[in-house]
């Protein structure tokens, strides 16, 4: 017999005693007395295990690939002794230490219990990646310029963006995160290159310069107020244009699909959102809300609500219905929702994209005539981006 160990669990020590493999004859000289009350099959379900204190069976190494069976003896208490036999299994059977649950890694079913995961899978397309511990993920396609843009950015900015510990937060999605969420917009909230995107608090600028290229939309705006991430926005903007510029000059007869060539159509502000009285002329606004303060969220629902309903018409942003619509009032249904990844670290939120509910018929006579109306060919556009829009 081995030399017994102790074992601690949440309520009591165990002393634990691994006994080697015991053979057919030993076991049936058992009494059946003891077999009745005290010897349980493991292997079978947590419900058939005894009804005792918690306890951890040890299983001998040497065994795992076979079917043998190990004595463990172990004492509740000071009186009480109790024996329980333990099967190591074979591949076809399923395998179970007390409820504890083991983690699977790689590309087989190594622990035998017959559940499969998306590792398992031989034929897995290219399209998906390996993470650390098996599991795959579905990658979302980008464009050329899409990743030509990041890769700029990367090299301006640094992995995660650059000088974010200056600021209370800065959140970034990953680029797959972000097509992610586009596709989305495209699907349920029309984005195409007819739309007009504005981000709140728009950080270096990677959601503005991501649109810009796929679907290339008409205007895209990013508004800022730290000095120091909206120099770096603009960093990155002029040399995204100069890369532009450049592979147009170079390349010029060869280029002949849009999705290779880097966009413009981008602008950055150093400024206070708040000092806007709508978001005209922009049709989606788009905000990595997290961490935004109630005062700010009051003021912000204000201007949504206030903004032409003809055009701006969809929000995306990172928090619930209950806080857009039932605590700060946008007028806005929820259309459709995904989960995003955060850049840089394990981090992972909802994204959510709101319909205007108010589409104009019920507004008051002032509301109405003080916008004009974009049928006419004239698109009304707040004083603080209409030096940018008339730019781009």
């Amino acid at each position: 017999m081995a030399p017994s160990r102790r074992t601690k669990t949440a309520f009591n020590e165990v002393p634990v005693a691994l006994v080697t493999p015991a053979t057919e004859k030993r076991r049936s000289s058992e009494s059946d007395d003891e077999d009745t009350q005290a010897n349980t099959n493991v292997g079978l379900s947590p419900t058939n295990a005894p009804n005792t204190s918690p306890r951890r069976v040890l299983f001998d190494p040497r065994a795992r690939d076979t079917t043998t069976e190990f004595t463990v003896t172990g004492s509740i208490g000071s009186d009480s002794v109790e024996r329980v036999t333990a099967v190591t299994p074979s591949p076809s059977q399923p395998k179970l230490l007390l409820g504890e649950k083991k983690r699977t890694r790689g590309a087989c079913d190594d622990d035998g219990d017959g559940e499969t995961t998306a590792s398992e899978n031989t034929n897995q397309p290219s399209a998906k990646r390996r993470l650390l511990f098996g599991r795959y993920v579905q990658l979302i396609q980008c464009a050329p310029n899409v990743q030509a843009v990041y890769k700029i950015v990367r090299k301006l900015t640094g992995n995660i963006g650059g000088n974010g510990y200056s600021g209370p937060i800065y959140g970034e999605l990953t680029m797959h995160s972000m097509q992610k969420m586009i596709n989305l917009m495209m699907e349920t909230a029309g984005l195409g290159e007819s739309s007009r995107f504005i981000d709140v608090g728009s950080g270096i600028g990677k959601p503005n310069l991501h649109v810009a290229q796929y679907p290339g939309v008409a205007f895209s705006c990013g508004v800022e107020m730290e000095h120091t991430r909206w120099s770096l926005g603009m960093t990155c903007l002029k040399a995204c244009l100069d890369v532009a510029v450049h592979n147009e000059t170079q390349n010029s007869s060869s280029i002949t699909n849009k999705s290779n060539q880097i966009q413009g159509n981008t602008m950055f502000l150093h400024s206070n959102i708040l000092e806007a009285k709508t978001f005209d002329p922009f049709t989606h606004v788009y905000m990595f809300s997290i961490g935004f303060p109630p005062d700010l969220w009051i003021q912000l629902a204000e201007k949504w609500n206030e903004s032409n309903p003809e055009t701006c018409m969809y929000l995306i942003c990172y928090h619930g219905p209950k806080d857009i619509i039932d605590c700060y009032e946008f007028e806005v249904e929820l259309v459709a929702q995904t989960p995003t990844s955060m850049h840089g670290s394990k981090e992972g939120h909802m994204g959510y994209i709101y319909k205007r509910t108010n589409t104009g018929t019920d507004e008051s006579e002032d509301s109405t005539t003080s916008r004009p109306s974009e049928s006419g060919g004239a698109i009304y556009c707040d004083p603080l981006f209409e030096t940018s829009y008339k730019l781009v």
